[in-house]
């Protein structure tokens, strides 16, 4: 492909992610929706104190409006040579809690569903609870599609193009992470094909 066919493949690439990530933090904020009002008066006191929904979320939407700012304004503005490594090599860095948020997410969710199949079954419509039940599984699936959007736009990268290295590395952080708590996600994932 010439140089200026990468560059546009590039550029489209990096507006499905743009895109994708507007999507998924429009599904975070509908989770943070749903919370409020299972928690509000009708669902009883006693399962107030017990919570439906892993604690990690709050971090998680708050990170994920600051990731859709940081590339809404670098993807808007794309320069002949855009460069999106560096945004998600931050995010990646050890010494960002963003994907240990994911990991605690991960690790509280079978829990949550649970509670919500037992208890919130008799309050709420069926339909809430699936809706919840595809969310949810969403924020599983984030991190894997990550990776393939990442992927993509290596794929269309020259080894000269300053985004090279820097996207290298974080196909490596995220391929490492993702196989590292395979075990989690497959565990997630099968719990949220079986409830819906």
């Amino acid at each position: 492909l010439t140089h200026c066919l990468l560059e546009a493949k590039r550029q489209n690439i990096a507006l499905e992610l743009l895109e994708s990530e507007r999507k998924y933090v429009i599904n975070l904020s509908l989770i943070l929706k749903i919370k409020a009002t299972l928690q509000g008066p009708d669902v009883k006191r006693s399962t107030k104190e017990r919570s439906f929904f892993p604690n990690s979320l709050r971090y998680l939407v708050q990170q994920h409006v600051d990731l859709l700012h940081a590339l809404q304004e670098r993807v808007l503005s794309w320069p002949r040579q855009g460069i999106l490594g560096d945004i998600f090599l931050k995010l990646t860095n050890d010494e960002n809690n963003f994907l240990d948020y994911y990991v605690a997410y991960l690790r509280d969710l079978p829990e949550c569903i649970s509670l919500i199949h037992v208890v919130i079954l008799k309050e709420v419509e069926e339909e809430i609870k699936s809706d919840l039940y595809i969310l949810f599984f969403h924020i599983v699936q984030r991190i894997p599609e990550y990776l393939i959007h990442l992927q993509n736009v290596l794929k269309f990268t020259e080894q000269e193009h300053p985004d090279y290295y820097l996207l290298l590395v974080c196909v490596q952080r995220l391929r490492v992470f993702i196989s590292h708590y395979s075990l989690l996600f497959q565990c997630n994932e099968d719990l949220l094909i079986q409830k819906r």
